[in-house]
């Protein structure tokens, strides 16, 4: 994973961030669908496309205009990501009798990456800062 991230070494790494939003939006507009092959009701998906939407619009327009103090700006996107988790988790448990398998496996992966992605966000951000 280390060897992906290190392509994407400044600002480019809101293209990653975009992209990673924009397969949430399908991922979970899949479940969506299929609501009951997942368990997550239809109302809570909604809400996870709509915020999955918007950072993918931010990442977009901040990787295209390539602003000078990019970092802060990846900082601000590592921590809506985290707060994005921290309201996924919730209605995981909030919901979790509903949730299949597959519901309960999609919701932990994505919550894995999207932490994992955050925190090397957050570094970066943090070493690009102290230069």
């Amino acid at each position: 994973m280390k060897k992906i991230l290190s392509k994407y070494n400044d600002s480019k790494i809101f293209q990653l961030d975009a992209f990673g939003a924009f397969v949430s939006i399908i991922l979970l507009s899949i479940l969506f669908v299929f609501e009951e092959y997942f368990g997550m009701p239809k109302k809570i998906l909604s809400i996870f496309i709509g915020i999955a939407s918007v950072f993918f619009i931010y990442s977009a327009i901040i990787h295209f205009i390539k602003p000078l103090r990019w970092s802060t700006y990846l900082k601000i996107i590592a921590i809506l990501n985290i707060f994005y988790c921290a309201f996924t988790i919730y209605h995981v448990f909030l919901h979790f009798e509903n949730l299949t398998l597959y519901g309960q496996l999609y919701f932990a992966g994505e919550v894995l990456v999207i932490i994992l992605l955050s925190i090397y966000e957050l570094k970066m951000a943090t070493k690009t800062t102290n230069r």
